[in-house]
């Protein structure tokens, strides 16, 4: 209809050029249709989410490293270097195989001093220490406070290599004065080896002057490790002295030296022997046969741990104490 309008209404040549001036309306359409185009809301596609890596878990802390040293420790670390010590740290793995060759030396000393192992073990014993401590030598990426660890065993392992089986002295033990067990989690182990010894008066005056009967000897021993253990001032693991040494130059064992003393004061027992004559003097001296087993205990301590005369002092050399008295004080700076 619309065509035939335009027929009657316009000659042929000029409805040409209506139509080519009116655009097409499906055409209009399309080209409306196809500018809107990139407004439409086109439906969204769920993204997939990333998938993040899983963290990587921490390897759990050995169980050796809480345990105080004893045979049963030294098992465990072996086991541990041979099986899981690639899954830790390189300065963990550096620090078990320092404890390692410390508790082989520390159990060679203890079974020399009893002639508890045959010859051959405990040489078979120092020369493994001897190669782990040159082993962590070699690695130029050790640390110097473990370097000097190494470096203080292996003159350790030097020195027991050559050893006799039994050092002469006669230590009663823990178990002969019917010592209290140690409360183990008050106790710091020692770390780096033994460099001093400081020697001490009990300044208690229930001792016999010449030494009384062991029995008597070894209930003052007692009451000194009950002080220590119990006393509100203290609640120490142990008692605080490695030995202890009476009037008539019997020795007792103290804390084991595998445990850092407690006798001279915070950091002032650090590596420290302690070693406590029994009895006061203020106003006399020990026995002649106190003095005597003092010395042979100073010389086999110091040959053993390869500590120099002038590292052996007084108490009273750390702070304003009269510890261990005149008489005492002025022996231990001949010993020098």
């Amino acid at each position: 209809m619309y065509t035939q309008r335009m027929q009657r209404s316009f000659p042929r040549a000029d409805r040409f050029a209506v139509l080519a001036r009116r655009p097409c309306g499906l055409v209009h359409s399309l080209c409306a249709a196809l500018a809107l185009l990139p407004l439409c809301a086109c439906p969204s596609v769920p993204r997939k989410p990333v998938e993040e890596p899983p963290p990587i878990a921490e390897p759990l802390t050995p169980s050796w490293v809480k345990e105080p040293m004893s045979w049963h420790k030294l098992e465990l670390i072996e086991q541990w270097l041979e099986v899981d010590a690639g899954r830790h740290s390189r300065e963990l793995v550096i620090e078990a195989k320092l404890q390692l060759n410390e508790g082989r030396l520390q159990f060679s000393r203890r079974d020399i001093d009893s002639s508890a192992a045959p010859r051959e073990t405990l040489q078979m014993r120092v020369e493994s220490a001897r190669k782990g401590f040159e082993e962590i030598l070699a690695d130029s990426s050790v640390s110097a406070g473990a370097r000097n660890r190494a470096q203080l065993g292996l003159k350790g392992a030097a020195g027991l290599a050559q050893a006799p089986t039994g050092t002469g002295l006669a230590i009663l033990g823990r178990k002969q004065w019917n010592a209290r067990a140690p409360r183990v989690s008050n106790l710091t182990p020692l770390k780096g080896g033994w460099s001093r010894i400081t020697v001490h008066h009990s300044a208690e005056s229930t001792s016999d002057p010449r030494g009384g009967s062991v029995e008597d000897s070894a209930a003052t021993v007692r009451i000194i490790q009950k002080y220590h253990m119990d006393d509100p001032t203290h609640r120490w693991g142990d008692i605080g002295y490695h030995f202890l040494i009476d009037g008539a130059g019997r020795i007792f064992e103290g804390r084991e030296l595998q445990w850092q003393g407690a006798h001279a004061g915070g950091s002032n027992n650090h590596q420290n022997i302690g070693i406590c004559m029994l009895g006061d003097f203020e106003r006399r001296g020990p026995t002649d046969a106190a003095r005597k087993s003092l010395q042979v205990l100073l010389d086999d301590l110091r040959a053993r741990y390869r500590i120099p005369a002038e590292r052996v002092v007084p108490h009273n050399s750390f702070g304003s104490t009269r510890c261990p008295g005149p008489a005492l004080t002025a022996w231990l700076k001949s010993y020098k």
